[in-house]
């Protein structure tokens, strides 16, 4: 098997990765170090070596970590490790040295101390031990001499004539096989001088360096889950198909073969529809496969050419992810008799076991003891000898860490942060005549004599005292590795049996029959496989989800009572309500505009008032008391009706906050004026008054919802633009929500504190980093888009609107196309290319979006902002309504939601206390799903009419985000339901408020509605669509009333009390009722009431 040269294996960065050699010289001047992490890290190694000096580092005085050439053939050399650690990249032919106070001297060629230039600038001055860094260039002209003789001069420190040899700590097993080293390089140079000084003694300090490398920080844990991740998937969509199509179709493959093609699955995972760049990943080793009674659970064991048998097979992976390994083992059992299923079972109480052990504070060795004690406690102490010498050892940039093993000696203390291989075995178990005595003669297993059992996962301790979480999270218990395909049977079949035998068999088959109908059995059944095993599977699923949702339930409902008391704590008596603002429009009559008249309605814009004749004297009227205006069609004179705002009748939701506030104010003793209605035989006068009052009241309007819009704005930082680096841009943006409905489109930069969208018409929009809650980059694949979008903290202004979430875009196709008529084939050679090309671009377009998010977070990174782009889950994602129309929704990291389609449904999973699901019954094709904000006076999010099939793997997703819900067979109100909930302060209590008797805590109510009632069923269409035909009709309402223009909705705000409904007829009614009235008479023969009804309208 071809393995990869230590170029592509991280010599060099893993995006500039290329096997001409001709381009190393352009690919190094390409290479940064992250200084802040190469300090942070070499910081943790000098503090550690400084307090353990004596102990841990044997005494060692300084620290001389020699990296000699690069070797192909051996990828786990300390060195090389820790170089990866501190530099991010392999330096061959490097020598550092670290000393108690503080120095740092490195010698490396030119080229590689310009790589290490950038650190030597930024050494932190407060932060951390290390004082100093210094780059000693390699010189040829005098072998070095003058820089040996340097380092030599700071690990002695001046004093040369000291009595005891100076001890340097070196990583000793390579050392001792570092004399083979070409004349002329660092190392050689370095380490001959160490060798020949007999004042110098050597100490090995591979196992402190291994102590300090043990404790993952937040990025290494973030790889490792990867690397997980990526073996688990391998092993369970890669492994485990193949595994059974052989079984299936009864295939002569080897163990050797197998393993190759799974192997080639870890070097490219997109073979199982993993978008994993390539150049990010390899295997660990390679994999190993074991049946027929052969097993070598050593990590050095190989996949032999012997074809694979259906009995107890073993599989060993693991997948390297940007240099972090993971490491996953699992036991398939076929036909298994019940001897070996039940030493399974004792080996996953083991595994358990030992992953419980690992509390922080005890040693290593503590482990293997707790394996041990299982054994005994369930008395299979005959299983103790089986056990292998040690259960695993730490993992990370090593694969396995020989100082820091699970064995039965290691004193080193567990850490929270330490990542795991634990590998529990048993190994030579016999299988006797006896115990397959039941099992069918076709069945494989029939000729073994001795098997083994083996699972490995990787794991990460915890910080508290709860053990170890699992990385690798592939199922192993009897109901994910057993398989059945040649049934058991009894030996007696012979004629001349006895009745009593034959009745015994027919009741032991009935009572088989029985047991198989009522649980599910723990085994598949091949296509036999797998088809009686899936039902048993979900059954058991829904079971486990239960109960874990009945745990979180109880656990949600305390955090959520503590975070309650800790908000009302906060807010203590801050919450003041405002209060009501005197309206103020001149301070005496001395300030009125001198041109007005005093029985003339004069409109006053600058003051916002209108200026009305009451008995001849002029009285002004802020324009926010004025309800409506009234201007009919003028007949022989022209009227002016004004409605205000006053106790005791609806105000309507336009009605100004501060109005609203003084109407309350002084109901209780104040007499209001209802209405005024001015005649005048000059129309032109009440016309222009009219208009330029319905103008008012619109500008005061819109003036009060800009003001509303604004008000929970948070003042946003300016931008600095980044000066004298190259910009991270993306040209040919399209944005969303768009400027004043037009189309925008234009470019995207990333500056020192946040992004910057230019248009093309010069429209400007600034988004912080420090304002992005979550970014999501949703690449491209079966949607017409490629797209990033940002979810912020705080909403900013779009043109007049503040919006929360901004999107920009580029699409690969034209949302619409014109279609001839003219149908062509698909095998069309024009056709075929412009698929072709559409594949390309959409790659291309992908790319650079990605390449764009990656230099945006390196750029915030840099600055001191912390910005991850999120990529949604398509295998998680399913159809759902959250709006009008069905679109796919996705949940990422942090959030759940759609992207593609406005307006965007983007949910924070942070946001949400509860998921009940609507609906859930048999005769339904579809289900709803209300999210619950955690704000109780904030309406849930709903997604309806999701296909039934979606529900278990939504459940299981929201299990594994530890999000708690329930299930019901109808839809509730939930307008009713959160005020209820919002009045009520011991919701999250399991008891009322004599805190005796026993109430259902939090949202355990919802498990009781409709549970016995199964008649009030409603339909499909209905159901599904009953809210948002709700929520459509009152947002077209909204828009209905917003239009002040309209002389309908001037007079249907209009809301006069029943006995007064005479009194407020407007003009328009009177004259329809006139005209109907002079019809009826018209008809009946009499025209002589007309001159009457003309007096009437005067």
């Amino acid at each position: 098997k071809r393995r990869r040269t230590a170029r592509e294996k991280g010599a060099l960065p893993n995006e500039q990765i290329s096997p001409a050699d001709g381009l190393l010289a352009l690919i190094q001047t390409m290479a940064e170090v992250n200084v802040e992490k190469f300090y942070e890290r070499l910081n943790k190694i000098h503090a550690h070596f400084v307090r353990h000096s004596e102990s841990t580092w044997h005494g060692a005085e300084c620290l001389s970590i020699d990296k000699g050439a690069s070797d192909e053939d051996n990828q786990y050399l300390k060195s090389t490790i820790i170089h990866h650690y501190l530099f991010g990249y392999e330096l061959p032919d490097t020598v550092v040295l670290l000393t108690k106070d503080g120095q740092c001297v490195i010698l490396a060629a030119k080229k590689k101390c310009a790589f290490l230039k950038p650190a030597v600038d930024q050494v932190p001055s407060k932060k951390g031990s290390v004082k100093s860094l210094k780059l000693l260039t390699k010189c040829k002209e005098d072998n070095n001499e003058a820089n040996i003789d340097t380092m030599v001069g700071i690990i002695q420190g001046g004093n040369a004539e000291n009595a005891e040899p100076l001890k340097v700590g070196v990583l000793l097993k390579e050392y001792k096989t570092n004399t083979s080293h070409k004349e002329g390089s660092n190392i050689a140079a370095w380490e001959g001088r160490i060798r020949n000084a007999g004042d110098i003694e050597v100490v090995d300090v591979a196992g402190g360096i291994s102590v300090v490398m043990a404790v993952k920080d937040q990025e290494e844990l973030d790889m490792l889950k990867k690397s997980s991740v990526l073996s688990n998937k391998v092993l369970k969509h890669g492994f485990v198909p193949k595994m059974e199509d052989i079984i299936d179709n009864s295939t002569a493959v080897t163990h050797e073969k197998l393993a190759t093609d799974v192997d080639a699955i870890i070097e490219d995972p997109s073979k199982i529809n993993l978008n994993v760049p390539t150049e990010n990943v390899e295997t660990c080793y390679f994999p190993i496969i074991q049946s027929g009674g052969t097993y070598d659970f050593r990590i050095s064991a190989t996949s032999n050419t012997d074809n694979v048998k259906f009995d107890v097979i073993t599989v060993a992976l693991g997948a390297r992810y940007q240099l972090y390994c993971s490491n996953i083992v699992r036991t398939f059992l076929v036909d298994a008799p019940k001897a070996v299923t039940k030493t399974y079972d004792v080996l996953i109480g083991m595994h358990e076991a030992c992953m419980k052990s690992m509390v922080p504070g005890k040693p290593l060795k503590h482990v293997y003891a707790s394996a041990i004690k299982f054994l005994r406690d369930e008395g299979r102490e005959d299983l103790v000898s089986c056990l292998p010498k040690n259960l695993g050892s730490s993992v990370g940039l090593d694969f396995r860490d020989g100082n820091l093993l699970l064995n039965s000696k290691n004193t080193v203390q567990i850490k929270a942060g330490m990542v795991f291989n634990l590998a529990c075995s048993f190994g030579g178990l016999k299988l006797s005549e006896k115990d397959k005595a039941g099992l069918n003669d076709n069945s494989a297993i029939k000729s073994l004599s001795e098997f083994g059992l083996m699972i490995a996962d990787t794991v990460v301790v915890k910080s508290s005292d709860g053990g170890a979480d699992l990385l690798t999270k592939m199922g192993k218990h009897a109901t994910d590795i057993s398989y059945t395909i040649n049934e058991d049977h009894d030996d007696g079949d012979d004629d001349d049996e006895s009745e009593e035998s034959d009745d015994g068999d027919r009741e032991l088959a009935k009572k088989i029959a029985k047991e198989e109908e009522t649980r599910p059995t723990g085994e598949r059944r091949s296509n036999r496989l797998a088809a009686n095993a899936v039902s048993a599977e979900v059954n058991e699923g829904a079971a486990e989800r239960e109960r874990k949702q009945i745990e979180l339930m109880a656990r949600k409902n305390e955090e959520r009572l503590r975070e309650l008391a800790r908000l009302s704590k906060k807010k203590g008596g801050d919450d003041k309500t405002k209060k009501a603002e005197e309206l103020e429009t001149y301070k005496s009559t001395k300030n009125l505009p001198d041109n007005v008249l005093p029985n003339q309605v004069k409109v006053d814009m600058a003051r916002q008032c209108v200026i009305l004749p009451i008995c001849g004297n002029p009285v002004p009227f802020h324009i926010s008391t004025i309800k409506n205006v009234v201007l009919p069609d003028p007949d022989t004179a022209a009227y002016l009706r004004i409605n205000f705002y006053t106790a005791g009748m609806a105000v309507g939701k336009d009605c100004p906050q501060n109005t609203l506030k003084l109407v309350q104010k002084y109901a209780p003793y104040a007499t209001f004026i209802r209405e005024m209605t001015f005649r005048s035989l000059d129309s032109q006068s009440l016309t222009t008054a009219f208009r330029q009052i319905s103008q008012l009241r619109k500008s005061a309007r819109q003036q009060e919802l800009q003001v509303q819009e604004e008000a929970n704005l948070v003042k946003q930082d300016k931008l600095v633009r980044t000066k004298n680096e190259r910009v991270p841009r993306l040209a040919d943006l399209t944005m969303r929500p768009v400027f004043a409905g037009r189309k925008t489109q234009g470019n995207l930069e990333a500056h020192t504190n946040g992004l910057r969208f230019i248009s093309t018409r010069g429209e400007m929009v600034d988004i912080m980093y420090a304002n992005i809650k979550h970014a999501v980059f949703q690449p491209c694949k079966s949607e017409i888009m490629v797209l990033v979008h940002f979810h912020l903290k705080n909403p900013i202004m779009v043109g007049k609107k503040k919006q929360q979430d901004i999107q920009f875009f580029t699409e690969v196709v034209d949302a619409s196309q014109a279609v001839d008529g003219n149908r062509r084939s698909m095998y069309d050679p024009d056709e075929m290319d412009d698929e072709q090309r559409e594949r390309q671009l959409r790659k291309r377009l992908n790319e650079a979006f990605k390449d764009f998010c990656r230099k945006v977070e390196n750029v915030a990174r840099k600055n001191g902002y912390t910005l991850e782009f999120d990529i949604p889950y398509r295998d998680l994602g399913f159809m759902g309504n959250p709006n009008k129309e069905m679109v796919m929704i996705m949940p990422t990291l942090n959030c759940l939601c759609n992207l593609t389609e406005t307006p965007f449904f983007v949910v924070d999973l942070s946001n949400v206390d509860h998921v009940h699901f609507e609906r859930v019954t048999f005769m339904s094709k579809a289900f709803d799903m209300v999210l619950i904000n955690k704000d109780f006076t904030k309406q849930p999010w709903r997604v309806d009419m999701i296909p039934n099939e979606e529900k278990d793997s939504i459940q299981e997703w929201l299990t594994d985000m530890e999000i708690s819900y329930t299930e019901g067979p109808m839809n509730l109100n939930w307008k009713s339901i959160m005020s209820t909930v919002v009045g009520d302060d011991r919701f999250y209590m399991d008891t009322e408020e004599d805190e005796v008797t026993q109430k259902e805590a939090g949202w355990e109510f919802l498990r009781m509605f409709g549970r016995d009632d199964g008649s009030d069923e409603e339909s499909e269409e209905e159901s599904g669509y009953s809210e948002n035909s709700g929520q459509e009709e009152s947002e077209e309402e909204s828009e209905e009333e917003e239009d002040f223009d309209s002389e309908d909705d001037d007079e249907s705000d209009f809301d006069a009390d029943d006995d007064l409904e005479e009194q407020g007829m407007d003009w328009d009614d009177m004259e329809r009722e006139a005209a109907a009235d002079d019809k009826r008479k018209k008809r009946d023969g009499d025209e002589d009431d007309r001159p009457q009804k003309k007096k009437r309208r005067r």
